[in-house]
């Protein structure tokens, strides 16, 4: 193989281990993101709820009930940088009576999943601007405090790290939230059921919540969401007269399944960009590299016996005319002397 040939593997070597280091540096953090046609419905339940039956303004005890979430990203309005989710999440009670109904329309950066503000962002179709996390964790989620959004209180709140469990088959960051109780709105029901004489009276609504949330740290992909969600309607003294819904929500088993192996196949493609794909162009590179300096090198070793063999062993019947005698006597022979030597024999 020529010299030139090694000097190509050793350019196709390099270009190689560049492409390793650049690959998790450059390539992954370009690919790895929030996806845009982001597609999912998660399923909570709660067992032994309690719920305000608005049509009696009565509680009702012992209340199973089941919260489908559904994320749809909008992909005509998301681009290199943003995700846009039209989401929507319905509460029903075991005999399909719907408890709550809200919608959410959300902006976030496909890396950081940090809300960002765009694309006619609401809540409940009112214009709202969302702030910290929302729906998904970061790429590379760390053990430390994280904003995230609360869609029924409207604000963001501290997301503690907690501790790392095993859950489904993964190692999990568990966070802990906590909303205390916060006025979301008033309305007008009748006095008496807030014990009072008047006819009818301003109730104001309170909320609180503790949200608990166990995240793949590489996907940032939550596995399971719990909250402990307390809404009531307090007098004008600030007390609880009644409760419109007490329950503990948590991601169904099915769900839990369903959203591990999201986390795993995300982790796959991560895990295949920043190792997998980098230490094969390095080593394809690095063998390139010594493959092509051997043959640069053992071509420069032999170059000088080749060039001995041309100089040094031609054949002598190459060369007779240089070894005649006859030509050189004729050239250094003065002119004429030849002929003036027999002239004087007698």
């Amino acid at each position: 193989m020529r010299p030139t040939s090694g000097a190509i593997l050793v350019a196709a070597g390099t270009f190689l281990i560049v492409g390793a280091v650049a690959t998790p540096l450059v390539v992954a953090p370009a690919l790895v993101k929030v996806p845009l046609d982001q597609s999912s419905v998660t399923i909570s339940e709660a067992q032994n709820a309690t719920v305000l039956d608005f049509g009696t303004l009565s509680e009702r005890n012992g209340v199973n009930l089941t919260a489908h979430r559904a994320v749809r990203g909008d992909v005509k309005d998301g681009n290199a940088d943003r995700a846009v989710f039209n989401v929507g999440v319905r509460v029903i009670d075991d005999a399909d009576k719907e408890i709550t109904l809200s919608t959410d329309r959300v902006a976030l950066d496909r890396r950081t999943a940090m809300a960002v503000a765009c694309c006619a962002e609401d809540i409940n179709g009112a214009p709202f601007k969302h702030e910290g996390l929302t729906y998904t964790f970061p790429f590379g989620t760390e053990k430390k405090t994280y904003q995230y959004f609360d869609n029924t209180a409207r604000k963001a709140y501290p997301a503690r790290y907690v501790s790392t469990e095993k859950l489904q088959g993964l190692t999990v960051y568990k966070f802990e939230m906590t909303v205390e109780p916060i006025q979301i709105s008033e309305i007008k029901v009748p006095g008496s059921l807030l014990g009072s004489t008047e006819q009818v009276v301003n109730a104001g609504r309170y909320y609180a919540n503790t949200r608990t949330l166990w995240v793949e740290p590489d996907s940032g992909v939550i596995v399971k969401g719990q909250e402990k969600q307390l809404q009531t309607l307090r007098d004008g003294t600030g007390a609880d007269k009644i409760k419109i819904i007490d329950a503990d929500l948590a991601f169904t088993e099915d769900t839990q399944k369903q959203q591990a192996k999201a986390a795993k196949d995300a982790r796959g493609q991560i895990n295949l960009l920043t190792t997998v794909v980098p230490v094969v162009l390095g080593l394809l590179g690095l063998a390139l590299v010594l493959i092509g300096v051997y043959l640069v090198t053992r071509a420069g070793r032999r170059r000088p016996e080749a060039a001995l063999v041309e100089t040094d062993d031609r054949p002598t019947t190459d060369l007779p005319s240089q070894r005649s005698p006859e030509p050189a006597e004729e050239s250094t022979a003065p002119a004429g002397g030849r002929h003036a030597a027999e002239r004087t024999e007698p």
